[in-house]
């Protein structure tokens, strides 16, 4: 579609109501938590020590390495939450206490398996991150390897997925918000600002670039996208900005900038988010085309755990 087409596509678009929520519909955690039982999570855990065990890789596991047993019926249910519903699930009670790290790396990665294809989103190729804290080696590490805050944002893959082995000492309070109510938000109250979220911005790739690619996206990423019937937001907010701050020739107009101002503050709004702190044995699952999510700075351990 051309821009004028996408606009006018998503000015006269419906807006899925099981995506569509705002804190009055998701107040806390509760309301998007699936509480996990020892009985459903045990052949998994047994075939997680044992691969751990021998020494395998989490991503050299397969499906039939990690068996899910009983525990199969409730994730194909969370999956199409994730893909079809409110785009946001909390799984409760994974056994972090009584598993090594590596033997909760191959539970993780097990349930995962049955999500879709794992692919990084990193120039390191990890497809299992770490979140800690390594900016006193790194000054510039990468957003899960940095204590600063993290905006409102979408992640590359189609799914994201985090999980806590035991938070922070202080902050890491995580933020989600429906892009999908974001876009309703902005479509009613500045429809003249929406052309500039539609047509897009141009993105710094941070090095991650291929092979003869330029740093600098030649095309411009739409915010807010319409395809196959389906609204889609995308968004990562220093991208755009650094792009802009490294390229002359890319000049964010007075009007791109209110739109973008208009975009950061709905995404924060305190009648919009859900905020919370993860505690260890929760697995997030969002859907980063209906799903902006964000991170307060926090103080990690002395010991980087």
């Amino acid at each position: 579609m051309t821009g004028d087409v996408q606009l006018q596509a998503l000015l006269e678009a419906e807006v899925p109501t099981a995506g569509r929520w705002t804190a009055a519909e998701v107040p806390d955690p509760d309301t998007v938590a699936v509480d996990l039982a020892d009985d459903d999570l045990a052949g998994l855990e047994a075939a997680a020590v044992d691969l751990a065990h021998r020494g395998v890789d989490p991503v050299d596991a397969g499906p039939d390495d990690l068996p899910l047993g009983p525990l199969a019926p409730l994730i194909d249910e969370v999956r199409h939450q994730v893909l079809h519903g409110r785009g946001l699930v909390l799984l409760r009670g994974l056994p972090v206490d009584r598993m090594t790290v590596n033997e909760m790396a191959l539970v993780f990665w097990g349930i995962g398996l049955r999500l879709g294809r794992a692919v990084s989103q990193s120039v390191m190729g990890e497809r299992l991150g770490h979140v800690v804290n390594v900016t006193d080696v790194d000054p510039h590490a990468r957003a899960y390897r940095n204590r600063s805050e993290l905006a409102p944002h979408s992640d590359p893959g189609d799914l994201l997925s985090f999980l806590c082995l035991r938070p922070a000492l202080e902050g890491g309070v995580s933020r989600f918000v429906s892009s999908l109510t974001v876009f309703d938000e902005i479509r009613t109250r500045r429809p003249d600002l929406l052309v500039h979220l539609v047509h897009g911005f141009h993105y710094h790739r941070f090095g991650e670039e291929g092979p003869g690619e330029e740093p600098i996206t030649p095309h411009r990423i739409p915010v807010f996208s319409f395809r196959d019937g389906l609204i889609s937001g995308r968004y990562v907010p220093e991208y755009v900005q650094i792009a802009a701050d490294e390229d002359p020739s890319i000049v964010l107009t007075d009007a791109q900038a209110e739109a973008l101002d208009l975009l950061h503050a709905t995404t924060n709004r305190a009648d919009l988010a859900l905020d919370f702190t993860m505690g260890s044995g929760e697995m997030v699952l969002a859907n980063n085309f209906t799903v902006f999510h964000a991170r307060s700075e926090f103080t990690d351990s002395p010991e980087h755990r």
